[in-house]
């Protein structure tokens, strides 16, 4: 029971549920990087992640109103906060590679990766034609 979204419409969940895809990889080379010394780009990747994070939660105040009365996605939209909350976790620790390690592969990334697949689930019929 999905509305059809216009051409807009379309192309911002398009884009977000895209932008969900490149941070997801981009946080799979952040944690190689602490182990695999050949990749030697991982805090700069890891600082776009936190400009994407910052750009996710704008999209979704659009995102809330877009869906307004559909309980799954405000559900989901809401819980972005849950990857919020373990980004901050990271100010003030980006010199501490061991806390960085940890916070990024034991909380961050695993919180990011639930978060995606509740919002996958409720966007991605939307995207099919």
């Amino acid at each position: 029971m999905t509305t059809k979204l216009d051409e807009k419409q379309y192309e911002l969940v398009n884009q977000y549920v895209g932008m969900l895809d490149t941070i997801e990889e981009a946080l799979k080379y952040v944690e190689a990087s602490f182990t695999d010394l050949s990749k030697t780009e991982g805090d700069r990747v890891l600082s776009d992640v936190f400009v994407a994070i910052g750009q996710i939660s704008e999209s979704n105040g659009l995102l809330k109103e877009m869906f307004d009365g559909r309980e799954g996605i405000q559900q989901a939209l809401t819980q972005f906060e849950t990857v919020t909350d373990q980004a901050w976790k990271l100010d003030g620790q980006l010199d501490n590679n061991e806390v960085k390690q940890s916070i990024v592969q034991e909380k961050l990334s695993p919180a990011f990766s639930t978060w995606k697949a509740s919002i996958d689930k409720e966007l991605n019929p939307y995207l099919t034609h």
